[in-house]
């Protein structure tokens, strides 16, 4: 059984690891060493989504909203079967369960989330990580910070990294770049929420120190229900905030930048890092976290907490076109190692490990 509550959410990180690993097991169960394997997702009755999956059994049950159906009426619907929790959380009554938790951010960096986001991360995290028939994370670096701030063995979690792979498919939407202005190779992009600790607002100081004439064009939003925010005063000469884009939008923007730069003082693993490398768009970013694990020799690297590193490396990026085209060929070479299909098949491997 699949825990579908993740279908309710907006597409963030954890949405999008579910929506191409589901994928990628469905395309996997016609092969005949999973001949055996059935699978069913139960989702809340108010999920509108339809995957559209060959193999996967999609069925809508339960009377509560998601949040309540998960805990309370999600391990009566699944009960004697093994439960698939991949986005963080599960019902903490159901120890016959596989539970990706992507990272332990809430524990890290606890002002960065909302008071109640918190608890409720702490109950059901402490609890999972012990009871669970396994448990899986995207990286060594987030193996090793759950370990610490749940106090469990390192080797209670199994490591399967996540990919970028799904961007290739996509048709890019150059619309994008005529409604904001935007022409090739005169912006570097940057993808996240306007939580702290995606430090966007060291990027934006960094843009003081700069005359290179390169914008910086921002995606993304903010969900104050989980993020505690900031609203820093932009410069509409310098920065370009595109709010929410589409995934075809988002290529486009990925193929057309200069660069990418990605600032992130904490991350579990740092998926769109691969998604630009994927794009031949050359990465400059963070030395912390799980990034160089992510970005490997294929990222240009900077101190995150000094925007005038972060400004001296976007300089010298800007002036190097060898290190430019240095960097883009070593970002595809990189990319290339990390595929859904590999992720779904070392996913469903575990699984049936665990039943």
């Amino acid at each position: 059984m699949i825990n579908g509550k993740y279908l309710c959410s907006p597409v963030t990180g954890v949405q999008r690891y579910a929506i191409e690993l589901f994928n990628h097991i469905d395309t996997l169960l016609d092969d005949s060493a999973y001949q055996d394997i059935r699978m069913v997702c139960l989702v809340p009755k108010e999920t509108r989504t339809e995957p559209g999956w060959k193999n996967i059994k999609l069925r809508h049950t339960g009377v509560t909203p998601a949040n309540i159906w998960e805990q309370f009426e999600l391990p009566l619907l699944a009960r004697g079967c093994l439960l698939f929790s991949p986005a963080n959380t599960g019902p903490v009554l159901y120890a016959r369960q596989v539970v990706t938790m992507h990272d332990a951010a809430v524990f890290a960096i606890p002002a960065a989330y909302s008071v109640l986001f918190r608890v409720k991360y702490f109950i059901i995290f402490h609890i999972l990580a012990r009871i669970a028939r396994g448990v899986l994370t995207d990286s060594v670096f987030s193996q090793g910070q759950l370990a610490h701030h749940l106090g469990v063995a390192k080797d209670r979690f199994q490591v399967i990294p996540l990919s970028g792979d799904h961007i290739r498919a996509i048709n890019p939407d150059p619309s994008i770049l005529e409604k904001h202005g935007l022409n090739k190779n005169s912006f570097l992009l940057s993808v996240a929420s306007r939580s702290k600790h995606k430090n966007f607002e060291r990027v934006l100081q960094a843009e003081s120190f700069r005359e290179d004439g390169v914008i910086l064009a921002a995606a993304g939003g903010s969900n104050q229900q989980v993020f505690n925010t900031f609203e820093e005063p932009v410069n509409p000469k310098k920065v370009k905030l595109l709010g929410y884009v589409t995934d075809s939008e988002l290529k486009a923007l990925y193929e057309n930048a200069l660069g990418f730069i990605f600032p992130s003082l904490y991350e579990g693993f740092g998926l769109p890092i691969l998604e630009a490398m994927s794009c031949g768009c050359p990465v400059l970013c963070s030395t912390a976290a799980s990034i160089q694990e992510v970005a490997g020799s294929a990222g240009l690297y900077f101190n995150p907490l000094d925007a005038k590193d972060i400004a001296r490396t976007i300089t010298e990026f800007v002036a190097d076109q060898t290190l430019r085209s240095n960097l883009c060929a070593r970002g595809f070479s990189q990319a290339s190692r990390f595929t859904w299909n590999l992720t779904a098949r070392a996913t469903l491997d575990r699984l049936i490990a665990c039943l």
